[in-house]
């Protein structure tokens, strides 16, 4: 199994919108996506960040939904909440 983590910096008090679009919007999409296993979002209020975790079967599938955009489109429904870009990497889990 692998896991795409992703850290953002989010602007204050934006949260709990964040959330909603992640509830809403996002995991409906990519609930649908070939591999996947499971999502969590991780959030710290009082460092204005949060981690998000999607988990899949395989490396190959993170990237295609890397590689077709729709990570991308995604991300961009949060232009306005995120202060930074996601810093994204791809794990196996080993343990």
């Amino acid at each position: 199994m692998f896991v795409q983590v992703s850290w953002i910096e989010v602007h204050p008090g934006k949260i709990e919108q964040i959330k909603t679009i992640f509830q809403e919007s996002v995991l409906p999409i990519i609930e649908k996506q070939e591999g996947f296993v499971k999502f969590n979002l991780y959030t710290n209020e009082k460092d204005n960040s949060i981690i998000v975790n999607s988990f899949w079967d395989t490396e190959q599938n993170i990237e295609v939904v890397f590689s077709s955009g729709i990570y991308q489109e995604q991300v961009s429904k949060f232009e306005n909440l995120f202060a930074s870009p996601p810093i994204r990497n791809v794990f196996k889990v080993s343990i």
